[in-house]
Formats: structure tokens, C-alpha cells, sequence
């Protein structure tokens, strides 16, 4: 039993999101502080969470807007057929079960729904206890029941067996059987008479369970021989404890159709160096093809991958058109249809890409830089390093921070790569700014061919009376703006210092920088345009060529509409 779609409704950010979960069975969450990330995996765990959420629980902030007269509404599809309905206002404990999606025919609601698709959810406090706590739905609850369900008759009466001579020996401890008698006596003074006997006692085992006797131990070898609590680890091994709790879990029990429900985390990147972030990623997606699904927010790069684009949920906030100055949450997806719509849509042969090849077509040139660009308010796709390195330093003299307004400047490795980008980016809904080099010769005719046709632009649009640079708005769909510059980066600069009475300096500053960095052949040159980039500021001032105040205007348009 999967999961197959969710909508919620008037949920604390969430006004009204619909969305499918991802076939991958891994659902990545990326987005600003505050976007409504965790309240997408909260509204998921108010129905299949280790606790009953009842509406006597809700407060104010689990309402849209803090109104109550906006009515919270959950609805969880799944891939038997079977739906649930969390609608708080309709019930004692708001949640009607039905076991189709039209939700017309209902069914009495009962724990089965936890036990079919139960949700681990990790939240960023790692309330650590409460997973190793014995509870029907949690982590280490799931885990012994599952285990209780394999013990059969005969091993039933050998563990029995084995306790009760542990429980004699707990009856040698001085005093120990005189104070359990003395409690016994104090209970039944207390029952009221009438009302049935009960005994109680103090034992190592629950009959019901034998496994709730199952604790986890730490080894420490600089510390002690002897076995220490986890308490005493520190945040970033008891968080690889869970996961590796979860991991073996899977691993366990998912042939015999145990494994089951949702593993709902945020930001498993805390208390991790990054390379242990990475071997955590390749391992949640290792869970999410055992039964378990998988639903993180993050915000590390980590975590997701060009690759697995259709794992990849952007959450932003948008205002409400209803309520004047109010933002709401809101998700934007993508996956193989539809990024295979937007390339036939720009230039790409419908015989060239289909469903099948288009996921590997961007594993072939994936790498970290591209996957920082899912979580940018405002991306830049250049050709090169030159600009990914220089671009910035001219930015801050007009007062943009990149890093501080969550502008990314991405490099694509060519010309030809920028579409491929584009495409992807554009299809999560990011703000992108294009800039590339007016080189029309030299065998790059078929990667400005490529370009142009990607953005419904002529090569005479292109390429012809370029002046330093050259402004363009594609005539695209999704409508993106160009900046086109003189030959390359270099050249530009170079000619709007002239302009500026300052020829030569560039010339001067790059040969300096070639004695400092000292490249091989054609290599450094974006740290070599770094270099000159902030000399020009010691020389000069706050300069920046004309072509970055145009650019500077349109990164500042598009961060404040995001």
C-alpha cells in the first residue's frame, strides 16, 4: 500500500495544495525558512502519526490565516483504493475512513489505517525518546511488534520459560519480594471493593510483548568496557541510530510485506559533515524502493540531484489573491511528462526525447553546483567560471549580496548546456536569468542555433549588433531574460572601461593576476576575472560595467516578485 496523492486544505500556511507523490517513492522538499515545508509533512502525520490528533487538539496556528471559520480538510489517497479524510469541524476526531477515493463508501476508522501506512516522522527537535518509546506506532513499537508476530507457539513457552527464572532471580534482591507485597496489598486497599480484583506486579517482560524488553545500548571503548546509554552520544550518532534503525527495518522485514508507511524527515542534514550527508542520501533512497516511502525537507544540495528531478518538491509562498497582503504556501512539481512537454515545446525533436531517456539525459551532468540552483530565489546560468566567479564582485558594488539574497550564479560547462538547464529550472517555476557569449564562429554554430531556437529567437537577434552586450526577452512560454555579451565576458568588460576612459587597465590588472595565480594553459581564468574584478574596485571605485547594472535591475525585479 503506497501513497498516491494528498490535498490539504486551510492547514496552517497551506491554503489549498494538491499534489501526487513521486514514483520514486521520495519526495525532497527544498524552500526558504518558513515556507510551509514541515507543515506539508505535519499535515500527512496528523492522520497516520503514532498519536491521534483530534480536534480538541487543534490551536489557533493549525488554521489558515489563524480563522477558524476556514475549514481544515486532509485527504490522503492510496494505491489500493482506500482514502482518509481528516476534516476536524465533521467529527469528535475529525478522521472518516472510505475505501475508495470518491469517498462514497465509508468505513468505521480504527487503528488499521496506522497499522497499513504508519509515519515515522523525525522533525527538526529529534525528540529521540519518543522513537525508541514503546508505543503501538512508533519506530521501535513497529519494529518489536513485528517481531512478536514471529514468535510461534513452542519459542512462546522457552521465552516464558527463560523469564520467569530471571524473575527469580530479581526475588533474591533483599527486600525486593517484601516491597512488592507491601505494594500489592497498598493497591488492593485502594480498588474499591466490587469492582473486580486486579493484581499488579513488577516484572522484566510483557507477556502481551515480549520484545518491550528490547533497549538500545551504546559502546564507547574510550570510555568503558560496559555499555552506555545512548543518551550520552552526541546529536549526530544518536540521528544515524534512527536511521540505522529504519535502514535495517527495511532490510528485514520487506519480504514478507512488512515494511510499510512514511518516513517523514526534516533536515537530515543536522549534526552531519558532508560527506555523511551524501552516503544519507544515497541511503534514503535506498529505503524508498524497500516499501517504505520517503518525505524530507532540507535545505542541502545533498539531498537532491539533477537526476532525480521528479523527486524534487519546490515550496514557496505566494500572496493570496483573497486576502490582500497574506502569503500562502504553495508546491511546484515537476516530473518526466512534463519536462519532455517543454522541450518539444523548445526546439528538441519529439523523435529525440521521450519519457524513457530524459531522466538519464540529466544524469550524465549532474554535480552539486547545478543542485544548489533548486533552492535560489533568483538563478543566473552562465557558460563558465568566469562569470560564476566574477559576476558577484561587480553585484556587491551595487549593492547585491548574492549569497544574502539567495542568488545563485551557476556555470552550465558550454553554451549547448544552457537550454538543458533552462528547461529544468523553468519547469520548477525559477526565477532565471540567462547570460552567454556572442561568439558566432569559431564551431559554435550549432550551440547558438540550439540557443535560439530554445528561446523562439533568430541568430540575427542573437548575435547581430552587439555593442559590449545586448538585452533579450525570450519569446517563450515561460518568458526569460537575456543578456548577450560581446564575444565573451572578458571582452565586454574590457570595452566598458574604455567607454569609462580607462583603456588598458584590464589588460594591466590580468597580467598581474596571471603572475599571482599562475595557470596552466587556458585554465584559471575564472579565478583570474575574480582577481581583476576586485582590483578594478581598489583602482577605480565601485565600478561595474554597464551590462551588470542591467543585470543588477532584473535580479532585483525578480526577487522582490519572489
Amino acid at each position: 500500500m503506497l501513497l498516491k496523492k494528498v490535498s490539504i486544505k486551510n492547514f496552517k500556511s497551506i491554503k489549498d495544495i494538491e499534489f501526487e507523490f513521486p514514483e520514486s517513492n521520495i519526495l525532497v522538499l527544498v524552500g526558504e525558512n518558513n515556507a510551509g515545508k514541515s507543515n506539508i509533512i505535519r499535515a500527512i502525520d496528523v492522520i497516520c502519526g503514532e498519536s491521534w490528533y483530534g480536534k480538541e487538539k487543534l490551536e489557533d496556528h493549525d488554521f489558515y490565516l489563524r480563522n477558524h471559520d476556514n475549514d481544515i480538510e486532509i485527504n490522503l489517497f492510496f494505491s489500493d483504493g482506500r482514502s482518509v479524510n481528516f476534516q476536524p469541524t465533521k467529527s469528535k476526531w475529525g478522521v472518516n475512513y472510505y475505501t475508495n477515493w470518491q469517498q462514497s463508501n465509508k468505513a468505521p476508522f480504527t487503528s488499521q489505517i496506522k497499522e497499513d501506512f504508519p509515519s515515522t516522522y523525525l522533525g527538526a527537535d529529534r525528540t529521540f525518546d519518543k522513537h525508541l518509546s514503546f508505543y503501538d506506532w512508533t519506530l521501535i513499537g513497529r519494529i518489536r511488534k513485528a517481531f512478536h508476530k514471529r514468535i510461534g507457539d513452542e519459542l512462546k513457552q522457552e521465552i516464558e520459560k527463560d523469564f520467569e527464572n530471571v524473575i527469580a532471580s530479581f526475588h533474591k534482591v533483599p527486600g525486593f519480594s517484601d516491597f512488592l507485597k507491601d505494594f500489592s496489598n497498598q493497591f488492593k486497599e485502594l480498588l474499591p471493593s466490587g469492582k473486580g480484583h486486579m493484581a499488579i506486579d513488577f516484572k522484566p517482560f510483557t507477556p502481551a510483548n515480549y520484545f518491550k524488553t528490547m533497549q538500545i545500548l551504546a559502546h564507547d571503548p574510550n570510555q568503558s568496557d560496559k555499555p552506555i546509554d545512548v543518551d550520552e552520544l552526541g546529536e549526530g550518532a544518536r540521528n544515524m541510530i534512527l536511521i540505522a534503525l529504519l535502514r535495517s527495518y527495511a532490510k528485514n522485514f520487506k519480504n514478507g510485506g512488512e515494511v510499510n508507511g512514511i518516513l517523514a524527515l526534516e533536515e537530515p542534514e543536522l549534526f552531519l559533515h558532508p560527506q555523511a550527508r551524501r552516503h544519507l542520501a544515497t541511503v534514503l533512497r535506498e529505503l524508498a524502493q524497500t516499501g517504505l516511502q520517503v518525505i524530507i525537507s532540507t535545505h542541502s544540495d545533498s539531498f537532491i540531484d539533477t537526476e532525480f528531478f521528479d523527486s524534487i518538491g519546490r515550496v514557496i509562498k505566494i500572496e493570496d489573491p483573497d486576502n490582500k497582503g497574506k502569503e500562502q504556501t504553495v508546491l511546484v512539481q515537476t516530473d518526466k511528462k512534463r519536462l519532455v512537454e517543454i522541450a518539444t515545446k523548445t526546439g528538441v525533436p519529439a523523435d529525440k526525447v521521450n519519457v524513457d531517456n530524459i531522466q538519464p539525459f540529466y544524469k550524465t551532468t549532474s554535480n552539486h553546483r547545478l543542485n544548489e540552483g533548486f533552492f535560489a530565489r533568483c538563478l543566473v546560468l552562465v557558460e563558465g567560471e568566469t562569470e560564476e566567479l566574477a559576476l558577484p564582485e561587480f553585484l556587491s558594488v551595487l549593492g547585491l549580496d548574492c549569497d544574502a539574497n539567495g542568488i545563485s550564479i551557476i556555470e552550465v560547462k558550454g553554451k549547448n548546456q544552457i537550454p538543458k538547464y533552462w528547461r529544468l529550472y523553468a519547469s520548477f517555476g525559477i526565477p532565471t536569468i540567462v547570460i552567454l557569449d556572442n561568439d558566432n564562429k569559431n564551431g559554435k554554430e550549432k550551440s547558438n542555433k540550439n540557443v535560439a531556437t530554445c528561446f523562439n529567437l533568430t541568430l540575427d537577434d542573437f548575435f547581430n549588433d552587439v555593442d559590449s552586450y545586448k538585452y533579450l526577452t525570450s519569446k517563450t512560454e515561460i518568458q526569460t531574460d537575456i543578456i548577450v555579451l560581446e564575444i565573451d565576458f572578458e571582452t565586454a568588460v574590457k570595452k566598458d572601461l574604455i567607454k569609462n576612459g580607462k583603456e588598458g587597465l584590464y589588460e594591466a590588472l590580468e597580467a598581474d593576476a596571471v603572475k599571482l595565480i599562475k595557470p596552466v594553459n587556458n585554465q584559471q581564468k575564472g579565478a583570474i576575472a575574480r582577481h581583476v574584478a576586485r582590483e578594478i574596485q581598489t583602482q577605480i571605485g565601485d565600478y561595474a560595467p554597464e551590462f551588470i547594472h542591467v543585470l543588477a535591475k532584473l535580479i532585483n525585479e525578480k526577487i522582490r516578485v519572489s
